[in-house]
């Protein structure tokens, strides 16, 4: 694993063995830190040429309705020209998390998103075909 990106709020990694993009969050994010950390997130998506992206939001927060438009309408758009095939989202069995999750595969039109419990089996299942 190696850090790409270091804030206080999340940290992005890159992960050779499940060839995926990481972003994890430790504190509740806010909107312009949600925005930063997402479009450094895709530009090392572009750099590292992965098809995967793992994100760990047990730790985000809600995200208000602006900062979701702007990640579907913006991020989740470049993010599969550049060739982002599959998402892989660890998240708590919140009602506002698993609205926000469901907002994000709506807009990718291709179920690109699951949702895991854990960490291993988000990584097992970005590692397989």
């Amino acid at each position: 694993m190696k850090t790409l990106f270091e804030h206080d709020k999340a940290v992005i990694s890159y992960d050779p063995a499940s060839k995926s993009i990481d972003m994890i969050w430790k504190k509740v994010q806010d909107e312009p830190t949600y925005k930063l950390l997402y479009t450094k997130g895709v530009e090392f998506l572009k750099e590292y040429q992965v098809a995967n992206w793992y994100s760990d939001i047990r730790h985000q927060g809600v995200v208000g309705p602006g900062a979701s438009k702007w990640l579907q309408q913006e991020v989740i758009p470049k993010a599969m020209a550049a060739g982002l095939k599959k998402i892989a989202v660890v998240m708590e069995a919140d009602v506002f998390q698993q609205f926000y999750v469901q907002n994000i595969n709506k807009q990718s039109a291709n179920q690109l998103v699951r949702n895991f419990k854990s960490t291993e089996d988000a990584k097992a299942w970005l590692s397989s075909n």
